[in-house]
């Protein structure tokens, strides 16, 4: 009875026994959870006790922003995995778009309790260029779907609204905090802007080694991440018209916009890509060549 009352009181220990019994009574299922995806039957497992688990024995309000960010991620990948099979119901985008609003809730939990705010930015932006990228994804695919000849889906733009409301509480949340303090140094917004533009640079090197023989699809990931990079140069544009006029906090912000866009513009271009001919060319391919067997 002491044990079980010490467990109820401490709840990194109830955690840690939780885990320990389901390492030791199901660590089969546990492993098998970790691939799962909405409707089948370890899913809840993996977002009910796994992952709450993982998150409470992260101890570090940075490791834990940065967990709950990557679990956000891991909800649109999830939905754009069930969208691209056809399996994104509403009952599936319900529960992912809940999920991803408890991601926020915890991220911005977190980012409001680390002490240095440099630290923070870059997870920040990392959270809205994630979550905006994939949004852009499911969109991609869900588009690409309605163009086909398969099945009548839903648009599922639930999920998707859900992940670019959640960018903007997260970029919302730095302005509040960057409003409540006093102007930084000048320093600071130029190591970031220098920052931004090695990550300008390094997307752009990226963006043109896949500009040759572009399917349509292709380039319609192409052209998509160009025009984000546009804005992620408008932006630095921005700040640098604010720095000039002595507005430093503008600029500032106008650099994590800035930042958030041109980080937007490289996930959206890897992911976007690992979507686009390896299954549907693939699809049409057999479609036309089904077409022409049966014209034959």
């Amino acid at each position: 009875f002491s044990f079980i009352s010490v467990i109820h009181k401490n709840r990194l220990v109830y955690y840690g026994s939780v885990l320990s019994l389901v390492v030791v009574l199901g660590g089969g299922a546990v492993f098998a959870s970790g691939n799962s995806l909405p409707g089948n039957v370890f899913y809840p497992l993996k977002v009910s006790v796994v992952e709450p688990i993982h998150s409470a024995l992260t101890f570090s309000p940075q490791a834990k922003a940065e967990y709950e960010s990557s679990l956000a991620t891991r909800r649109m990948v999830e939905a754009e995995t069930l969208k691209s099979r056809g399996k994104l119901d509403k009952a599936k985008e319900e529960k992912l778009s809940l999920l991803l609003e408890d991601h926020t809730k915890a991220f911005n939990k977190a980012i409001g309790d680390i002490n240095n705010d440099n630290d923070d930015d870059d997870t920040v932006t990392n959270f809205q260029a994630g979550l905006n990228a994939h949004a852009r994804v499911l969109d991609l695919i869900s588009t690409r779907n309605e163009k086909s000849n398969e099945q009548k889906q839903e648009k599922n733009n639930k999920i998707s609204e859900t992940a670019r409301a959640s960018a903007n509480k997260s970029k919302d949340r730095v302005k509040e905090r960057e409003d409540n303090n006093e102007d930084k140094n000048e320093g600071r917004n130029e190591e970031r802007k220098k920052h931004v533009r090695e990550i300008i640079d390094g997307t752009v090197k990226e963006l043109d080694s896949h500009t040759s023989g572009a399917s349509s699809v292709r380039q319609t990931i192409i052209d998509n991440t160009h025009k984000t990079l546009e804005e992620a140069n408008q932006y630095l544009k921005e700040a640098d018209e604010e720095d000039e006029k002595g507005e430093s906090k503008k600029a500032y912000f106008k650099l994590l916009d800035s930042e958030s866009s041109a980080k937007e513009a490289g996930i959206f271009l890897k992911s976007g890509l690992e979507f686009k001919e390896d299954k549907y060319e693939r699809r049409d391919r057999e479609q036309e060549k089904d077409r022409e067997e049966e014209e034959d």
